[in-house]
């Protein structure tokens, strides 16, 4: 159980000095993983940038999640889309989406460009449970030539951390449960981060 993000982002921070390097770069996934970044970016003394993804949903289950998508459109099926989609239904979700990230990515940082060819890239989250929106990252990561990919949380669904240490080769978490219902369940404060938050703290790293 972890006091707090902040708490939390510090005590991962210990577990990542071995991967400092003049090439490092924290990638935080809004929102609440910028609060963890933040606090290993400061620890870690490197740089700190955001990532988006958005969830795919079906129209009539807009929580349900079957697949993320990134803005370049790079797209993660966790189960076959068939099975809730029309082809119709597919592209029109998908072009949306794709405009809701390049939006989102537009307000925290200003673009949906990236360098990070030779970079280690530390992706951090407050979080994950299934984990869609972090594997869909982690395909769109490969595609952009890093020197090493880090996956760093304080808290992993255990089914979850299996399945992306076979496609991310480093995975840093302090508590990997096999009872696993929410993130939430594992701060003792777990209040909702504002879009605000987020801009204040990025804009320490301008």
């Amino acid at each position: 159980m972890f006091a707090n993000r902040r708490e939390a982002g510090r005590l991962l921070a210990k577990e990542l000095q071995s991967f400092k390097a003049n090439s490092s770069l924290i990638l935080a996934i809004p929102r609440g993983g910028v609060v963890v970044g933040d606090e290993i970016a400061q620890k870690m003394d490197v740089h700190l940038d955001v990532i988006v993804s958005k969830k795919v949903t079906p129209p009539d289950y807009p929580e349900y999640a079957i697949g993320a998508i990134m803005h370049d459109g790079t797209v993660y099926w966790n189960i076959p889309w068939q099975n809730f989609l029309t082809s119709q239904d597919r592209d029109e979700e998908i072009e949306k989406k794709k405009k809701e990230v390049q939006r989102r990515l537009e307000k925290f940082r200003g673009s949906s460009r990236y360098e990070l060819d030779g970079k280690v890239v530390i992706m951090v989250d407050d979080g994950i449970a299934t984990g869609s929106t972090v594997f869909v990252i982690l395909e769109w990561l490969s595609k952009q030539n890093p020197k090493k990919i880090v996956v760093a949380v304080p808290v992993i669904a255990a089914q979850t951390y299996e399945a992306i240490k076979k496609v991310a080769g480093n995975v840093v978490a302090l508590e990997i449960p096999y009872d696993f219902s929410a993130v939430g369940q594992f701060y003792e404060e777990f209040e909702q981060v504002t879009d605000e938050e987020v801009l204040s703290i990025l804009g320490k790293y301008k």
